[in-house]
This record gives structure tokens, sequence and C-alpha cells, in this order.
């Protein structure tokens, strides 16, 4: 296991600090699995919640890399979208994870916000899910 090069504390919030990206997505990496499998121990299926951007590249590759874990009982959410993009526009987050992490794992559901949808009505749309 990867370990941190420095460890603090500033009121409750635990703050680690790593070498390198690499480094920093297994350990992210490492303690998602670990909950999520306690999760999965006691659960019959489990939300989560996924952000897209090129910060979690390590973290997602580290996550599909993971043994261990039943995906076909997590169901995958994507936390945010742009407004009025079409859907094969390559900035939309949700192609983003669809290349990074939707595509690669199977996954019991994968949610998708839909940006060119009237905002109100996707909201709660996806808020229902």
């Amino acid at each position: 296991m990867v370990k941190p090069i420095m460890e603090k504390t500033v009121d409750k919030l635990r703050i680690e600090i790593y070498e390198n990206r690499p480094d920093m997505g297994a350990a992210a990496a490492a303690a998602v699995v670990k909950e999520l499998k306690e999760l999965l121990a006691k659960l019959d299926e489990v939300n989560m919640v996924f952000a897209a951007a090129p910060s979690q590249n390590e973290f997602l590759a580290a996550l599909i890399a993971a043994e261990g874990i039943d995906w076909s009982r997590v169901n995958a959410f994507h936390l945010d979208e742009y407004i009025g993009l079409p859907k094969d526009a390559p900035q939309r987050f949700a192609n983003f994870l669809n290349n990074a992490i939707f595509g690669k794992l199977p996954f019991k559901t994968i949610n998708l916000l839909d940006g060119t949808a009237e905002p109100a009505a996707e909201c709660a749309r996806y808020s229902a899910l």
C-alpha cells in the first residue's frame, strides 16, 4: 500500500500528501475499495457518484484495477454535466466517464445526466433515481 509522505490534521480535516499523482490515486482508490467492500458485505447494492475530470485519471485507473468488487451490485452516477452540449461532445462529463470507467466495469446501472434536457425537469428525473 502506498504511504503518504506527509500527514497532518487541521481542525477535523485529515490531510495526506503523496509523492505524485499515481500514488495519490492509488491511495484514494484503496480507501474507496475498502469502504465499498464493507458496504457490499452489508447491502444488496450500493450507489456511487463519480466526478469527471483529468484529476480523477489515476484514481479511476486504480479503481478499475482493484480486485474483489462485485460491480454488478453498484449503481453508478455522475456528479455534474454541462448544459446544452450535444450528446457526442467530447467535453461532456458523461462521455469522459464512459471512456474512463463506465465502459470498463460491469455496473448494475449507469445513470447519466442529460445536459440537452430542460434543466429543472432533468434535475427532478435525476433526483428520483
